[in-house]
């Protein structure tokens, strides 16, 4: 098995997020200026932020179409009882609107656009909270119209602690976030006709995680641990049936940790998580190929063709001295 450690590290630096985006800070902070300065005199006060997202679990990665997707929930000081769930988003949206923003209500949040030079930019969710009396998670203020509106129960600081706990060791929680980090890159780059969840690989990755480490010079090992995350995630497909033209097809469900639970997948329909079947598969195989070749070239070669831009090192010069030695073993006797 080759060594592709170096080219795991710069795969990982160019696809990544950095920790705090300058740009995205600056906007996160003035939306949070701009609500708390004009946002109506009957709206309750805002109790606390949230920060949401792959921001909060260190698993964002540079967006192929540079929408960014920035998540910063508000908490408002008040239950249910006390407002509708439109009341209050349209009193966010409201407060939100400006010449270079165009915020509107969607069912689990309001999403501000960013604009420049006329065409959107990236946008920012932020959904609606409000305290809850068991003071177990929030009340989610859900739906866009009054005929949707409704409050769910939710628990976003439960499931951030959920993912972040994954380890104790710091080396395997970094692994983990890389390994998040390539297959949403992988996603993004495989599924454009419909969305596979983020929130969903990220989970399966959580629950699934095989860290390696220590193989080389106490290196950490990214393509082994990927192999063997993914061997476990493909397992988890269950047969459902047969489509009208008799293809198999299969399901994964992928529980949230925390209410209000459910399948994060459950959207998916059964001829979309059978194409991802299909594509974690190939993936998986295309790992064990570049695990068996014995040079980094080849190995990184195999690894481009999963993953777009992955470096791929010039032919060794070792290698091909060993090939040399090995085409010329004729005695010299």
């Amino acid at each position: 098995m080759a060594d592709v450690h170096k080219q795991f590290t710069e795969f990982h630096d160019k696809i990544k997020l950095s920790d705090e985006n300058e740009i995205l800070r600056e906007k996160r902070g003035k939306l949070k200026e701009n609500l708390e300065e004009k946002i109506s005199e009957d709206a309750p006060a805002i109790e606390r932020y949230l920060l949401q997202g792959s921001y909060a679990i260190y698993t964002g990665i540079n967006p192929p179409n540079h929408d960014y997707d920035i998540d910063v929930g508000v908490v408002f000081d008040c239950t249910r009882d006390d407002y509708k769930p439109m009341k209050l988003k349209e009193m966010v949206r409201d407060a939100l609107d400006h010449s270079s923003r165009n915020p509107v209500v969607k069912n689990p949040c309001v999403t501000v656009h960013y604009r420049e030079n006329g065409d959107d930019a990236y946008h920012v969710d932020m959904p609606v909270y409000v305290k809850r009396t068991d003071g177990i998670g929030y009340d989610l203020a859900w739906g866009k119209s009054a005929s949707t509106e409704c409050w769910k129960h939710s628990d976003p600081d439960g499931l951030i602690e959920h993912i972040n706990d994954v380890s104790t060791d710091a080396a395997v929680r970094a692994q983990y976030r890389r390994i998040v980090k390539y297959l949403k890159f992988w996603k993004s780059k495989k599924f454009t006709s419909f969305n596979v969840p983020s929130i969903g690989l990220t989970l399966a990755v959580r629950n699934d995680f095989v860290p390696s480490l220590g193989i080389y010079d106490d290196k950490p090992n990214d393509l082994v641990a990927l192999r063997d995350t993914l061997t476990k995630m493909v397992n988890r497909f269950s047969w459902v049936g047969l489509d009208e033209n008799n293809n198999h097809r299969y399901r994964w469900k992928v529980g949230l940790p925390v209410v209000p639970y459910g399948d994060v997948f459950e959207k998916m329909t059964d001829n979309q998580m059978t194409q991802l079947k299909t594509k974690l598969e190939s993936l998986q195989n295309e790992l064990d190929k570049a695990i068996a070749e014995e040079r980094s070239e080849k190995a990184c070669e195999i690894l481009s063709r999963q993953f777009d831009g992955f470096p791929i090192p010039p032919l060794q010069q070792t290698a091909r001295a060993t090939v040399r030695s090995m085409n010329n073993t004729g005695s010299s006797s």
